[in-house]
């Protein structure tokens, strides 16, 4: 594996307010979970997406706290739906359905 990926997410709010958190961590995942997470954050311009977003979060909005660390490099944000930027939803829907995912053994 080439570099360490660390991945947090906290989903708040929204109409139902189906909260969760989830930490994913390379070094921790089975081999093709670390790779599949390696590969959704390395796809992803964090700069670039970090600057389009800008949209403010009110209450009844589903919210998304990310924070990811990449080979020592760190970026969070927080964004609200419907403003997700496309290009992070493939990583947000890995977490969650990670989150959701039942514990091994």
């Amino acid at each position: 594996m080439n570099s360490y990926i660390r991945a947090e997410l906290r989903r708040t709010g929204g109409f139902t307010d189906r909260s969760l958190r989830v930490v994913l961590d390379s070094a921790t995942l089975p081999l093709d979970q670390a790779r599949e997470l390696r590969r959704l954050v390395e796809e992803l311009d964090l700069t670039r997406v970090g600057a389009e977003i800008g949209a403010t979060c009110r209450a009844d909005l589903t919210r998304y706290e990310l924070a990811v660390e990449n080979g020592g490099r760190h970026w969070r944000a927080t964004v609200c739906e419907p403003t997700v930027p496309r290009e992070l939803r493939p990583l947000l829907r890995f977490l969650t359905s990670a989150a959701r995912a039942p514990l091994p053994g």
